[in-house]
């Protein structure tokens, strides 16, 4: 019978390093989502945007995790559009979600980080 535990220290490091790794991606992918929906804006009509979902959590973003973009004022016609765009933009999966009628639209607005042309905080 064993009285001695092993040191994890390594396996600790190692985790934490990954953990510190994919926090730099998820405020990069955040960084370029802003830029994409900045230029998205000169082509498309929208009235708002919001970022939401794990993207906008610290340490709650996963390295497969795809990004969550809500419009208010989206037309259907430019609705695959905007996703194309802002995917081939930040070259990851989108999911863009039009507000109007949508049943967490509310939350969305509450929780996630609404897009200003000129005044994101990076």
């Amino acid at each position: 019978m064993m009285d001695k535990y092993f040191s994890t220290h390594i396996r600790d490091e190692a985790v934490k390093r990954k953990k510190l790794e994919t926090e730099r991606l998820r405020q990069s992918l955040l960084k370029n989502a802003v830029t994409a929906i900045a230029e998205l804006k000169q082509t498309i009509s929208f009235k708002d945007a919001f970022i939401f979902g794990s993207l906008t959590k610290p340490f709650k973003f996963g390295i497969n995790s795809d990004i969550d973009i809500a419009f208010s004022g989206l037309k259907d016609r430019d609705f695959f559009k905007a996703a194309s765009f802002i995917s081939s933009e930040i070259g990851r999966e989108v999911d863009v979600i039009q507000l109007e009628g949508f049943r967490f639209a509310e939350k969305i607005k509450k929780e996630g980080i609404k897009w200003k042309p000129k005044n994101m905080p990076f």
